[in-house]
């Protein structure tokens, strides 16, 4: 067995440097810098007829060397570590700023111009270089550094100074900048799912999570966002149709005074007589589909500014019942109130990003449109059917996302405030609403999510005279408001082969589980969203 192990360390001994014969390292320069990080660019060249992978690079100049690699992202370019970087047979491979390229951190004293720097290069088949890197500011394009065996036309020729090298100088202010702890990068590779583009960049379909991709592109984006309604509801209890048409309602905002003039009073004067003013609604809702489809287009003018145009289009269905016993359809349609907005990351890591934003939506909707409506002939829609809301509406937000692994996870919160009446003499309650969630990564192109959200929205404030609370409890003004928590299960996709690749979609499906409502008002039971986007 000793005889045994002898011959093998013999042979590694031997064996080694004929291996390291038929790898040849060129252009090779430590980039020179007064901060504590900075890279290493070389060339190597496998002149051999088999594979070869470096796996491990080694100087005594810092307190960790590592192998790193430029991929592409949702937010552009990103520096992530690899565990090895591939050398094909007969192929030669140019570490720089756009791609590979060795990481030093923490140089343990300050660079100096022209001095020569060891570096010890580890590959897969045992075999080791150990070359001197001098410090530069840019390529020197050397010569073959070490490889005496190699004849001349076996010598890779130096490679010309390519735009993207001579900017390396701005990677690595970048890497300065950002002061980046890479430590805690899994050490083969797997921590880095981040970093790739997958399914879940983008959040679940129900959401415009605010995100930033590659500053000068573009997204195109469509979502589909459908409701279905049916069956009245009062605070959390359910009421029937009948039962809230012919049910004796008092309602002090809807009391009008009555009565004529008392000629026998002493005085003689006139004086109203108060009336409890009881009625019975006219009609009432049954059940009502709202959808709305929205068209946006969004850019990213910086690393952590995005900007936002949206288009929606709105579609609203609903079946009116009346007090003799007719029911009858009622519908509108047309352009929503448009929307911009920006978005701002305030903070990014490795995982994590928090946004803050702030929107305006402009009264391009009709606050207008009618329909027939039982035994009333055309009038016009109630508030919650009219395609727009009339008036200016500021749009905040607050977004946090984060990824790890295969999950991922946000949190958005954000409100819509109306900013004055109408022309109709009324504005819509102020919504706010919190929504979160989590995703799975499946696969790279496609993710499971589940999320959880809550709304609130308020009364109107004033009233349009035309509408007559009477009528219709959707006309009264104070019966508007309420709140609601509903759950979501969604699937995102990312096309990633043929002419289609780069397509994201995907679909959510919710359902309430908690609902109390300023009503009578129709209750929610069933929520659908749907959205495609592609970046070019």
């Amino acid at each position: 067995m000793k005889l045994k192990k002898i011959l093998i360390i013999i042979s590694i001994l031997i064996f080694s440097p004929l291996m390291a014969k038929e790898i040849n390292i060129t252009n090779a320069y430590l980039k020179y810098t007064n901060g504590s990080n900075s890279a290493i660019y070389l060339t190597i060249s496998n002149v051999s007829n088999k594979d070869i992978k470096l796996i491990q690079s080694i100087s005594e100049v810092a307190n960790r060397v590592e192998l790193y690699d430029m991929q592409k992202s949702e937010y552009g370019k990103k520096m992530v570590p690899v565990s090895e970087i591939p050398i094909p047979k007969k192929t030669t491979v140019t570490l720089s700023s756009q791609g590979f390229h060795i990481m030093v951190f923490g140089i343990k004293s300050p660079l100096k111009l022209k001095e020569m720097i060891p570096l010890r290069l580890v590959f897969n088949d045992g075999s080791e270089i150990e070359i001197q890197v001098p410090v530069e500011t840019s390529s020197p394009n050397l010569t073959s550094i070490k490889n005496p065996s190699l004849t001349k036309d076996q010598i890779p020729k130096p490679s010309s100074v390519t735009e993207e090298e001579t900017e390396d100088h701005q990677f690595i202010n970048k890497v300065e900048n950002e002061e980046e702890d890479h430590s805690h990068h899994d050490e083969h590779g797997n921590g880095d799912h981040h970093s790739h583009n997958r399914a879940d960049m983008i959040g679940p379909a129900g959401i415009m999570n605010p995100h930033i991709h590659e500053k000068g592109k573009w997204m195109i984006d469509y979502r589909y966002m459908g409701m279905k309604m049916w069956g009245l509801q009062s605070g959390t209890k359910g009421l029937s149709d009948f039962g809230t048409l012919y049910f004796p309602y008092t309602d002090p905002t809807v009391a009008m005074p009555t009565g004529s003039l008392i000629t026998s009073s002493p005085i003689g004067t006139t004086i109203p007589i108060l009336s409890q003013n009881k009625y019975n609604y006219m009609s009432v809702p049954t059940d009502m589909v709202m959808e709305m489809n929205m068209a946006s287009v969004m850019t990213s003018i910086s690393d952590r500014w995005m900007i936002m145009f949206m288009v929606p289009v709105v579609k609203n269905r609903m079946t009116m019942l009346s007090s003799n016993f007719d029911r009858a359809p009622m519908s509108s349609a047309g352009i929503g109130d448009v929307s911009v907005s920006a978005a701002y990351r305030l903070i990014k890591t490795d995982h994590q990003n928090f946004f803050t934003g702030m929107g305006m939506s402009l009264p391009t909707g009709s606050i207008d449109e009618r329909d027939n409506m039982p035994m009333m002939g055309k009038q016009k829609v109630p508030y919650n059917m009219q395609p727009g809301t009339g008036t200016y509406n500021l749009l905040p937000q607050l977004s946090y996302n984060g990824q790890y692994n295969r999950f991922s996870w946000g949190v958005l919160s954000q409100a819509n405030l109306r900013m004055g009446k109408n022309d109709n003499n009324y504005k819509f309650g102020n919504r706010y609403e919190i929504s979160s969630w989590i995703s799975y990564l499946l696969f790279d192109s496609m993710s499971f999510s589940f999320r959880v959200a809550k709304q609130r929205w308020l009364n109107l404030q004033g009233l349009d005279a035309t509408l007559d609370p009477k009528m219709d409890p959707q006309n009264d003004p104070y019966r508007q408001g309420g709140m609601r928590s509903d759950w979501y299960v969604g699937l995102n996709f990312l096309v990633t082969k043929g002419m289609l690749s780069g397509i994201r979609f995907g679909f959510e499906y919710g359902r309430p589980f908690h609902q109390n409502l300023n009503g009578p008002q129709l209750a929610t039971r069933e929520l659908f969203n749907v959205f495609a986007s592609y970046s070019f």
